[in-house]
């Protein structure tokens, strides 16, 4: 069975490697990687479908790519077996005013200051100095325009009526010390196929407690396997 990852905000993947070295040891993994000018959920959703495995595989979508997971498994793609869904949500998970989302254009995403205050909410008491070092790293590699752009989709999004269509069989894995995505998030994702599993760790939960998270996908690959 083939894995694919579809990584969080940055759309990098190079904040999935220890996770992808751990499902590496069963399964072929790929991290998918997005280009820095791609924002749109709809131009991501045509350039993945591109590069979708021809066998058997299924989708692990980590936060921002929770709802393009949907969006692609809805279509119901010759191949895909599952889908594990990783601190996600269907639709935007925070409310915000129209005539302030003009805020996200000016913010200082590159500032030292912003990525020092945004450690307690992505990683919490597990961040570490060398994550920290690797995030900022992967943070200027993606232009501000592109991180303010895909938070204008996340604002914007609403796939519940293509959550519902998907048949595939789905998890999801919702991390208890998750303080960006409610937990309230996780109800969209409450249906027949679904296995809502709580592991210890923050946001970025593949980062923090990758040897729980690729168990737990490991087991949900046997089971369909």
């Amino acid at each position: 069975m083939k894995i694919l990852i579809l990584p969080g905000l940055d759309g990098t993947g190079k904040l999935l490697s220890e996770v992808v070295e751990m499902l590496a040891s069963e399964h072929e993994v790929t991290a998918a990687q997005y280009a820095p000018d791609m924002i749109s959920y709809q131009d991501l959703k045509t350039k993945v479908e591109e590069v979708l495995p021809a066998s058997e595989y299924i989708i692990v979508a980590e936060s921002f790519s929770g709802p393009l997971a949907v969006m692609i498994a809805s279509q119901k793609p010759i191949g895909l077996r599952g889908v594990v869904f990783v601190a996600t949500f269907a639709k935007t998970p925070i409310k915000v005013p129209k005539f302030l989302t003009y805020l996200i254009d000016i913010a200082p995403f590159k500032s030292r200051l912003l990525m020092r205050l945004a450690q307690p909410f992505l990683m919490g008491r597990w961040a570490t100095p060398e994550f920290t070092k690797r995030f900022r790293q992967v943070m200027k590699a993606v232009p501000a325009s592109t991180i303010a752009g895909r938070l204008r989709e996340v604002l914007e999004v609403n796939v519940v009526k293509q959550l519902g269509s998907i048949e595939v069989p789905t998890i999801y894995l919702t991390a208890r010390s998750d303080r960006l995505i409610p937990s309230r998030m996780a109800s969209d994702f409450d249906r027949p196929l679904n296995t809502a599993i709580v592991i210890e760790g923050p946001h970025f939960l593949l980062q923090a407690n990758a040897a729980k998270s690729s168990k737990h996908i490991l087991d949900f690959v046997a089971r369909i396997d």
